[in-house]
């Protein structure tokens, strides 16, 4: 079992960064046999990560020679299934989600060849697999009927969403290692930096149901997963509380895509109506 493991991406939290975007189309769209295989594609690009890293050695010399031959599987296993349903996905896709998987191509594309230089842990690395794994939602979303200020919104939000989880653990562990007087103070200048910039996700998210884009009222579903980051920069907890911020980071992306879900139907049953009123709304 231990070996088998090693074939699929390590990176847990990146799975929910992958799914999350995938879930709200699913659940706030309208899903066609297109979205079902771009859905397919991405999943299984996703999984040839682990495999592509054994063979390159980033998972150590040791398992690339003793694994090397699973990993080629798996790989081809992967490559095959990803290219089979993405393709054919695309085939079946309107013109608008054809061009728009460009966008996670070349983001996913740029962070392969960072994960091969072993730099997928940086903090750039980090940024761009949430921006990757986010941006998913753009074509799926355009495949399942959903306007492209919508679906662009569901890519920000869950790629904000990962990015203050990312950040608010990094600094957890900074606050943890910090033993000089000047690590302390960049640590609280981060603190600061990041409480400013959920002060700001709030704002935004509050902001956004008042605005008169119907497609940015999915803003607002970001709010919860900055409250929640808020709060834990302010109480500052130790590394001894990670698993618990981790599993409240988890209910916050929870309600995060209640929300967004439920806003997407309304924007839906808005854009039905509205044509039909009398009078315009805005």
């Amino acid at each position: 079992m231990a070996t088998e493991r090693r074939m699929i991406p390590r990176e847990h939290g990146a799975y929910a960064e992958l799914l999350f975007p995938i879930v709200t189309v699913f659940l706030g769209g309208l899903p066609t046999i297109s979205t079902c295989l771009l859905a397919l594609g991405a999943i299984a690009a996703f999984l040839a990560n682990e495999p592509l890293l054994v063979l390159v050695g980033q998972r150590g010399t040791r398992i690339k020679r003793d694994e090397g031959d699973r990993a080629n599987r798996a790989l081809l296993i992967f490559a095959i299934v990803a290219l089979a349903s993405g393709l054919s996905g695309l085939a079946l896709a309107p013109r608008a989600a054809q061009v728009a998987v460009v966008l996670p191509l070349l983001l996913g594309g740029t962070l392969i060849l960072l994960a091969i230089q072993g730099l997928e842990r940086s903090v750039f690395g980090e940024a761009l697999a949430a921006a990757a794994l986010s941006s998913v939602a753009v074509p799926l979303g355009l495949s399942a009927h959903l306007e492209l200020t919508a679906v662009l919104a569901v890519a920000l939000i869950w790629a904000v969403n990962a990015l203050l989880g990312t950040s608010v653990v990094r600094l957890t562990l900074a606050r943890t290692k910090a033993k000089t007087a000047e690590e302390t103070a960049a640590v609280h200048l981060k603190r600061t930096g990041l409480i400013l910039l959920c002060l700001g996700v709030i704002a935004v998210g509050v902001a956004a149901p008042f605005g008169t884009r119907v497609g940015l009222w999915v803003l607002a579903a970001a709010v919860p997963a900055a409250v929640a980051v808020l709060v834990m920069a302010a109480l500052r907890p130790t590394a001894r509380r990670l698993r618990l911020m981790g599993w409240s980071l988890v209910g916050a992306n929870l309600l995060s895509l209640i929300a967004v879900v439920t806003t997407l139907r309304i924007i839906q049953d808005f854009n039905a109506v509205e044509p039909t009123l009398p009078f315009p709304m805005f």
